[in-house]
């Protein structure tokens, strides 16, 4: 038996010291790049985070491809198959539904038009990064994660219309407030008009007192005059982009804010970043052109975030509207039309080939056909998933495709010298994102970008019947968007709330977050001056600002009930923070799901209340004018036969939390902590499951903030308390700092088996631990642990 259990331990400690060689890359030494112009000296510190030092620009992209292509080549794979709708070919059956509404909507077939209108300069900046993969691929085919090999994947070389594609997709996953208009549509059909519209979100804008819900109540846009019966299944709703709310902070302080005397930026991109090595590539560059450092992303040429010498920029959801659904009607007379108007118009019609890898089929795979109707304005969706009244069907229109120029904005802003250029690189760019710039000369902005049409009929919420009379007269001036540059307050945030004011002229998004993260900032704001310490601790904070205006209520009304009073008083004593160490968070969280779900529940049907429930962004502010203002007719239960008040609900809701936490914690509140349930979950990069994240990932790990805090931890209502949307990158640049900036992330460089470089930010991100990505070339060659030669 000794034996035995000394051969078991030989073994274990034989595959411990293998498996990390077997699939480890060449990080020293001398690698040959191709498509370099001359050579490029890659520096490393302990972390892994490379530092590249190339002799143009061009070649610094080149280099970037190649990394990318060597630490992240399955993430590149991965994410050239999203792009082009062919996941299921590498995947199998779960990436079909990705593939679906990738080629219902097109983006593949965009992507070849588009790439006849892209500039000279965008080309070859796509280029060179391209020819940096392709360097890889042809050249180094022992070098390759192992993981490739045992999937029996064959890497094929990268075209520019792969990169341009994956920049498509992202902007395609950032658009997202179609599915917003689905759910309206929804809830017309089952409530009726008068109680859909009585449902209709509210979009607050702190900043603008106007915008707040008791002066929101006729936003809600006229019924349609049709049951339309709708139905849909998850045909549509991709694993792999976001279906319901993401989001991300993003603010500035200006100099005289700023304790260095220059501008402070802090960046907080809000992803579904649990899968190792995470969405961020971090790595600096310098050349004779630029000095970067920053998250850049695989797929994409550049730097999503980041510094140079001159300006800082990170960016988040905007939610600026730019897809909109609209009512066709099929012409009676000829199915194979539609009506424009008084005119019967062929449906164009196409046809999509998906692979779906199946072990079970002949030669490995089995094929679906999509047969694509399109209207003047876009693809017939609702022919995939969906049923509704005979003779009407829903197309969706995108403006992208419409109003994309020859340049993209990234180029431009990663070279860009002062906020004024930043701005107008991002004036170029499509995804609706508010992105917040400074530069060293104390200049500081929230500048929206985004394709976002300019509308004559409709507020984006609901489905637009079809009248003959194009609703999009053009895309809104960039100018004309709601741009805020060197406010006298010296401060510029956006948390994806509504930025727009109430007399802001156009239809800009009915869609925007809760304004609970804005109100924990606007707090913060208040101290006159802050330190890049401040910052971080800002972009670290967990304090509930729902909970602050909730609290009292609860409190009162549960400390005169002798079974809730021990809820009462946890929740009396603490802190407002939703750290993992307290009970106060999770009894709040419990009690406010629990109660939305009271509220709705005998007004919807259980499909339609988990959906609703889930899409946060729709009904939260709604959700709290409702409840606060007691409207009997939401507050009240139909079911019973007595009349319910706000009070009845809540009291209601902390019996149903006292239940569930009792069963699962013990019968102590006090006891109770908000991290046993909170959870984020790791994945290992390649192989899905629980199982596998334990072992091989990061495993499961306790996790503070909620949906409502500046760190964030967001869960789905229909999976409660498990992390899903969080900080996939925080990063502090201080423009008075020309050594380095303050980052950290949920991961690490290497997507590689065992690779220490894997996941080795993943503690630091959980336990706000400092860590400093280099700037100065003192700072960069004072961390260097290793050195390799990228040579032509």
């Amino acid at each position: 038996m000794k034996k035995l259990l000394l051969l078991v331990l030989l073994i274990g400690a034989a595959i411990y010291w293998y498996l990390p060689r077997v699939d480890a890359p060449q990080r020293e030494g001398t690698m040959n790049v191709a498509a370099l112009a001359a050579p490029v000296r890659v520096l490393r510190g302990d972390d892994g985070i490379p530092y590249l030092y190339a002799d143009s620009l061009a070649d610094a992209l080149t280099a970037q491809g190649f990394l990318h292509a060597q630490d992240r080549l399955f993430q590149l794979e991965l994410h050239r198959h999203l792009a082009h709708g062919r996941l299921a070919e590498f995947v199998g059956e779960k990436g079909l539904r990705n593939d679906r509404i990738v080629r219902l909507v097109d983006i593949p077939g965009f992507t070849r038009r588009y790439l006849k209108r892209i500039s000279a300069a965008e080309r070859d900046y796509l280029q060179r990064y391209v020819d940096g993969i392709n360097s890889y691929i042809n050249s180094h085919q022992d070098d390759f994660p192992l993981m490739l090999g045992v999937m029996g994947h064959e890497v094929s070389p990268w075209t520019v219309t792969d990169a341009l594609a994956i920049t498509q997709f992202r902007i395609w996953s950032s658009s997202i407030n179609w599915r917003q208009e689905l759910l309206t549509l929804r809830l017309y059909d089952e409530l009726g008009p008068e109680r859909a519209a009585q449902l209709a979100p509210i979009t607050v804008n702190p900043d603008d007192p106007r915008t707040l819900p008791e002066a929101a109540l006729s936003g809600a846009q006229a019924a349609l005059d049709i049951d339309l019966d709708l139905r849909y299944d998850d045909s549509l709703f991709s694993e792999f982009e976001p279906r319901y709310a993401i989001g991300s902070d993003g603010w500035a302080t200006g100099p005289a804010k700023s304790a260095g005397k220059a501008p402070i930026i802090s960046g907080d991109p809000h992803l579904d970043a649990r899968h190792l090595p995470g969405f961020w590539y971090p790595m600096g560059a310098v050349t004779p052109e630029l000095r970067v450092v920053g998250g850049s992303t695989p797929g994409n040429p550049g730097w999503g975030i980041g510094r140079n010498e001159h300006i800082a920029w990170t960016g988040t959801n905007g939610y600026a509207d730019v897809v909109d659904l609209y009512l066709e009607q099929v012409d009676p007379d000829n199915p194979a039309h539609y009506l424009e108007g008084e005119a019967s118009v062929p449906f164009t019609v196409r046809e999509e080939t998906l692979r779906i890898k199946d072990e079970d089929a002949a030669g490995g795979y089995r094929s679906e056909t999509m047969t694509i109707r399109e209207t003047h304005r876009g693809p017939v969706i609702s022919d995939h998933g969906m049923s509704m009244v005979e003779g009407r069907v829903l197309s969706l229109r995108w403006s992208v495709p419409l109003y994309a120029g020859p340049d993209a904005g990234n180029r431009e802003l990663l070279v860009a010298q002062s906020v004024t250029e930043a701005t107008a690189a991002i004036s170029k760019m499509a995804t609706p994102l508010n992105h917040v710039v400074a530069d060293v000369h104390g200049n500081i902005a929230m500048v929206p970008s985004g394709l976002v049409p300019l509308r004559s009929r409709g507020n984006g919420l609901l489905p637009l019947p079809v009248t003959g009379e194009d609703n999009w007269v053009k895309r809104i001036p960039h100018a004309q968007m709601p741009i805020q540059r060197n406010p006298q307050r010296q401060w510029v945030g956006s948390t994806n709330h509504r930025v727009t004011p109430a007399d802001y002229p156009y239809e800009y998004s009915t869609h925007f977050s809760p304004r609970w993260r804005y109100l924990r900032l606007q707090q913060l704001m208040e101290k006159p001056v802050l330190s890049a310490d401040d910052h971080w601790a800002a972009n670290q904070d967990v304090f509930n600002t729902l909970a602050q205006r909730l609290r009292p209520w609860l409190v009162r009304l549960y400390a005169d009930e002798p079974a809730l009073a021990p809820m009462a008083a946890v929740l009396a004593d603490w802190n407002l923070e939703d750290s993992i160490d307290q009970a106060g968070p999770l009894i709040f969280q419990s009690v406010f799901r629990h109660l939305a779900n009271e509220m709705f529940a005998d007004d919807m049907d259980a499909t339609l209340l988990t959906e609703y429930l889930d899409q946060q962004y729709y009904w939260v502010e709604r959700f709290l004018y409702l409840l606060e203002t007691n409207d009997s007719r939401w507050v009240d239960d139909s079911r019973t036969p007595q009349r319910e008040s706000s009070d009845d609900l809540a009291l209601r809701a902390g019996q149903l939390a006292l239940a569930e936490l009792g069963a699962a914690w013990g019968d102590t509140p006090a006891n109770w902590r908000w991290g046993d349930e909170h959870t984020i979950t790791f994945f290992h990069p390649f192989i899905p499951g629980e199982t596998a994240a334990r072992w091989l990932g990061e495993g499961i790990r306790p996790m503070g903030g909620s949906s409502e805090t500046l760190n964030r931890g967001m869960y789905m209502f229909s999976n409660p308390y498990q992390a899903r949307i969080v900080d996939s990158v925080r990063m502090i640049v201080d423009l008075a700092d020309n050594d380095k900036v303050l980052a950290h992330f949920p991961g690490g460089v290497s997507e590689r088996w065992f690779d220490q470089w894997n996941s080795n930010f993943v503690d630091d991100w959980l336990n706000s631990g400092k860590r400093y990505w280099w700037f100065s070339d003192r700072a960069i060659a004072d961390n260097t642990d290793s050195e390799m030669i990228l040579a032509p």
